[in-house]
Order: C-alpha cells, then structure tokens, then sequence
C-alpha cells in the first residue's frame, strides 16, 4: 500500500502496519477506547485517531491519558515514554499482537541499533535509554532518526503518524523485535525501581547487548518468513480485530487532501494522444 519512494506529508511510509487487538480486552470500556489503544499501537497520530473516530484531537488526548492511568504506569522520575510503555504492557500481556509484515526484517542493524530500538520497545524515555547505554540522549535521538530512516518510516509525516510507536509497530511485524527477546527485557523493567536500573546500569547493559546480539544473529533465520502470505486462523481472526489498510489510506489520504489532489509534474503528465 506505502512505498518509499516519493514519501511526503500524506504518507507514513512502505510498511502496512497491521496490529490486532483481543475483544476481551477492556471489555467494560466502550468500544472507542479499544480502537484509540488499537490505533496508538499502530503507530497512528492523535490527528489520525480523531479523524477515524470523529473526535477532537482534544478527547483523544483525554482518552490517552485514561488509558495510561488505568495501566498505573506511575513515572516520577521520567523514565518512560508513557504512549510507548502502554502498548509495550498491553503487547506483553497479549491483547494486542503484530500481524507477521510480509517485509523482511532489516538484516544491515547493529547490535547499537537493536539494543536501542529494544529498550524502545519496551517503553523507556530517550533519556533513560541513554543512561542504561552510556551515551547522550542527543546520540540516542540520533539512532532513532537512523533507524526511521533505514525502516523507510517518514518521521516528517507526524501529523498522520507518531514515527517512534511506528518503529515499534514495524519493527515487530518484520521481527527485528521478537516476542521473546521483548519478554526478556520487559521482565527485566517491570515491577522494578527504574531509578536504581539508571543509576547502576552496567548489569542490565550487558543483558540488552546480548540480547540484541543475538537478534541480530537470528535476522536472517526469519527472512524465509517474509514476502509470504501470513494466513491467520480461523479462530485467531475471530478474536482478535484487525485495522483495514485501505481505511487506514482513506484516513491519511482525508488529512492531507492538497497532497492527494496534488497535480503532477511536467514529466509525470501522461502525454496526450
């Protein structure tokens, strides 16, 4: 549906990210909080969410922020990005799931890069990750850019997406994060004093390094798994409820309606008979 090439405001970029969520999941919650969370996990911007919902960008905030206050992720000390450690605890807990990307996984990371977009993934501030890796925040914004980059994920384009849960999104579709190395780092942060983790890094670094070592060992063991169809089972579609990627355009595509219409070049007009 995206391609990488020609990416400007109207598109987030190649990857068509698709995440599932459990319709026993907030089942006391009304139904528009499960698709705010559905949306932020794939990676969709406020402006994008209130466009599918008829919302105001101003409920879906209020909606967010409910949602991050019944997931209890109390952050005094800043060491996490709110947004990403909702989804991270959600995806944990297996109510919402990546559906396999029919790209490969990205095979030309560093175990630096991995090691990043793990701690990523599990939900810790730019500030935070740093500090567990003995670098700047600014070294630590500038992997993120690079790996918007090498993903093909339009970080421009934030009016439609929010460029770092997309990196998540994609990168767990195309399995440079795998549930498993996930689960290690995730059991590794929970429930645990984030502020002595920071100040005393050096244990977890090695965990993370290695963890990131051997994905980027095991890149290539799941590049068969790419550019297939991933048929789901019966029982799994219905349990779970998928995002429509021709809904997800149209949405896009209603955003930035000059972009949509925008008139071709010179050279990109068909020549007249």
């Amino acid at each position: 549906m995206f391609t990488s090439e020609n990416l400007n405001n109207n598109n987030p970029g190649k990857d068509n990210v698709q995440v599932s969520i459990a319709p026993d999941f907030l089942i006391k919650y009304n139904p528009s909080r499960k698709r705010v969370l559905q949306l932020i996990a794939a990676g969709w911007s406020n402006a994008s969410i209130a466009e599918d919902l008829n919302f105001s960008t101003k409920n879906i905030e209020s909606i967010t922020t409910l949602l991050i206050r019944l997931a209890k992720l109390q952050d005094p000390s800043g060491n996490l990005n709110p947004r990403a450690r909702l989804v991270a605890k959600c995806h944990h807990a297996q109510k919402l799931k990546y559906q396999l990307s029919q790209e490969p996984p990205n095979e030309l990371l560093s175990e630096d890069q991995t090691a990043t977009l793990l701690l990523v993934a599990v939900g810790l501030s730019n500030k935070t990750i740093g500090k567990i890796l003995g670098i700047s925040e600014k070294t630590v914004e500038s992997r993120l850019n690079n790996l918007f980059l090498q993903f093909g994920i339009n970080a421009k384009a934030n009016k439609v997406i929010n460029p770092r849960l997309r990196l998540i999104a994609v990168t767990n579709a195309r399995q440079n994060i795998t549930f498993e190395a996930f689960d290690i780092l995730w059991q590794k942060t929970n429930n645990v004093d984030l502020d002595q983790i920071v100040n005393n890094p050096q244990e977890f670094r090695e965990t993370v390094m290695k963890v990131a070592g051997k994905l980027v060992e095991e890149a290539p063991k799941y590049r068969d798994n790419a550019n297939k169809e991933q048929p789901q089972p019966a029982s799994q579609r219905q349990q779970y409820t998928y995002i429509n990627p021709a809904h997800t355009q149209n949405v896009y595509n209603r955003l930035n309606p000059n972009q949509q219409n925008k008139p071709q070049s010179a050279e990109q007009k068909p020549q007249q008979q």
